[in-house]
């Protein structure tokens, strides 16, 4: 039996990019956790630095969205040049040496992630007594979400997926739920999304009675929150979990899973806190990101220097380079559909490139968005009739006109709406891998071996695994 060891880290200072700046410290110094976690400020300090730590260009920040998630989805047609950075990941060489490196990296800050929000959670139950009203129970909330969604990132890159044959109980990664020295068993993939859920629904319940976005929203100012209230609208909030569960249960599809997927998507929809965009709302280049929708994002200061000129300029045709070419923007939004709001605003053309430009003028990278619940309610609603209400909606605050959905049209669709919607945030690869769909994303072509594109290999070296 192979088990995962977690090494034990001293709590590492992050560097922040949020928009209130909550603890200013070298990231080259350290604090000793008993240290960091004497006050209810030194919890939140950690908290935010794990938002910090996620939106690095290593993860959130860049590859687990708009470049190497991307590059696995198929959009980027300038990453099959030779001498790309992303050669290689076009090609779905993991073993190549650049792309094992990178994918090794992945696994690696994504755990270290997760090992800081165990050290937050291992102390929070017994300094409880330290914090105000409403913070202990905001604080582990959000940091359960935090770890739900790493881990489930975690496996739907590095695990089979349950649509897979026998992909429930094929031995995937380990939850790890301990800051400890301890070894962890490798759970199976529906022993991982079982554990996702717990930790969600315990959060759900932590959150539902003291998040101004909760369930009791219309009682606060949500215009004027202030201290640890302010910006719950972007960070792992209430319903930010509850539009996890929706995500995670739609991915587990256990008996049952999609009448809870459907009720918990609605229940984000039906709060009317994060809005679809109209036409109206597009009337300004800081509003071309569709930031209102977002449930959940990261802040990312450094997004236009060091992501959008280096990878979406076209001045820049370095390795780095990348952008969609005209055939395979026309299969994700063909002729009929160049109203769409998404291509006028997310893709710029200059010449012979198409470049994302969703990052343009929005330093908000988003993890969670409202259009996803309605694409979830889409496919787990009851009856057709109702489907087609929520896509309808959609397609409406997209400049579309209405589509009718069927039985036999209804994945199709859906996976043409992931290619658009999701383009530059690292989603439609796992939409396909959800579905087991065995071919390429967007480009449609058959894969011999879906299985060794869709899985990546755990590392084997420093990953603490031991037989």
């Amino acid at each position: 039996m192979k088990k995962i060891l977690l090494l034990s880290y001293i709590i590492p200072l992050f560097t922040l990019s949020s928009c209130e700046s909550w603890f200013d410290i070298s990231p080259k110094s350290e604090l000793k956790a008993d240290d960091l976690f004497e006050s209810s400020q030194g919890f939140r300090d950690a908290l935010m630095g794990c938002y910090g730590s996620m939106a690095a260009t290593e993860l959130y920040g860049g590859q687990l969205t708009m470049t190497y998630m991307d590059v696995l989805g198929q959009y980027y047609s300038t990453a099959a040049t030779a001498l790309n950075n992303f050669e290689y990941a076009y090609a779905y060489n993991y073993t190549e040496t650049q792309e094992e490196t990178r994918k090794d990296n992945i696994w690696k800050n994504e755990y270290n992630v997760i090992a800081n929000l165990n050290s937050l959670l291992g102390r929070i139950d017994e300094q409880r007594g330290i914090f105000a009203n409403g913070e202990y129970e905001l604080f582990k909330g959000e940091a359960l979400g935090l770890r739900a969604y790493i881990h489930l990132d975690l496996l739907r890159l590095f695990a089979a997926s349950p649509a897979m044959e026998n992909g429930r109980d094929r031995k995937a990664i380990a939850y790890v739920d301990r800051y400890t020295d301890e070894l962890f068993e490798r759970l199976t993939t529906e022993e991982v999304l079982n554990r996702i859920v717990g930790d969600l629904e315990n959060a759900r319940d932590l959150l539902a009675e003291i998040d101004p976005y909760g369930p009791e929203h219309a009682a606060y100012d949500l215009e004027n929150l202030t201290g640890v209230w302010k910006g719950r609208e972007y960070r792992m909030n209430y319903y930010a979990v509850t539009a996890l569960l929706a995500r995670t249960l739609l991915y587990r599809n256990a008996a049952g899973d999609k009448a809870k997927a459907y009720n918990y998507a609605v229940e984000v929809i039906n709060s009317a806190l994060f809005p679809l965009v109209s036409g109206a709302d597009l009337s300004s280049q800081d509003k071309n990101g569709f930031t209102q929708e977002n449930i959940f994002s990261l802040e990312y200061r450094g997004l236009k220097d060091e992501m959008v000129d280096k990878y979406f300029y076209v001045g820049n045709t370095s390795s780095n380079f990348l952008s969609v070419n005209k055939s395979t923007l026309n299969k994700i939004f063909p002729a009929s559909l160049n109203l769409d709001y998404r291509l006028q605003w997310w893709v710029e053309n200059s010449g012979s490139y198409n470049l994302v430009a969703k990052y343009n003028y929005s330093e908000r990278v988003p993890l969670l968005k409202v259009s996803e619940m309605f694409l979830i309610a889409t496919e787990t609603a009851p009856t057709l009739d109702e489907a087609n209400g929520y896509f309808y909606q959609l397609q409406y605050h997209r400049g579309l006109p209405e589509t009718e959905l069927t039985a036999d049209n209804l994945q199709g669709i859906l996976l043409a709406e992931y290619a658009k919607e999701f383009l530059g945030e690292g989603q439609l690869f796992y939409a396909y891998k959800r579905m087991a769909i065995q071919k390429k994303p967007i480009l449609q072509t058959a894969l011999s071996d879906y299985e060794s594109v869709y899985i990546l290999p755990i590392p084997v070296e420093n990953t603490y695994f031991i037989d």
